[in-house]
């Protein structure tokens, strides 16, 4: 991504998502489709402002937020990036039989479904003992 666009992932994750969202988002509603703190969230769209590829806009339902806009330069990026995307996966599943990509996609469903109903029981609690092998020197 660096290669051909001259900037972190980061910020290429965040344009894709404000270009695929179906209205104007807020920058709080792009750090969670992100998964990235709110500090992060600003740091990245004000990255994609210097690039030229979003503008904030007033919220007209709040005049305490903004909402991020994409510009014609910021979709033009999308609309190179996004079919990158699908060349660079294709070049890395190519190493895989079809048969192998089809078992791939089943395990990879069966692990989102998992996924999905681990979200949606009671959290697991984070704690536990680090078994950690020793280390010889």
């Amino acid at each position: 991504m660096i290669a051909s666009f001259g900037v972190p992932f980061a910020l290429l994750n965040s344009l894709a998502v404000i270009e695929g969202a179906d209205q104007l988002l807020t920058p709080s509603e792009i750090s969670n489709r992100t998964y990235t703190s709110s500090a992060t969230t600003t740091a990245t769209i004000d990255a994609l402002e210097r690039q030229g590829w979003v503008r904030r806009v007033p919220n007209p339902e709040d005049r305490r937020s903004t909402l991020i806009e994409i510009t014609s330069e910021g979709q033009a990026v999308a609309d190179r990036l996004l079919p990158g995307i699908r060349k660079l996966e294709l070049a890395t599943l190519s190493g895989l039989t079809s048969a192998e990509r089809a078992t791939m996609l089943k395990l990879l469903a069966k692990l989102l479904r998992q996924a999905a109903v681990v979200a949606a029981e009671p959290p697991i609690e984070l704690n536990g003992r680090r078994n950690r092998p020793s280390r010889s020197r």
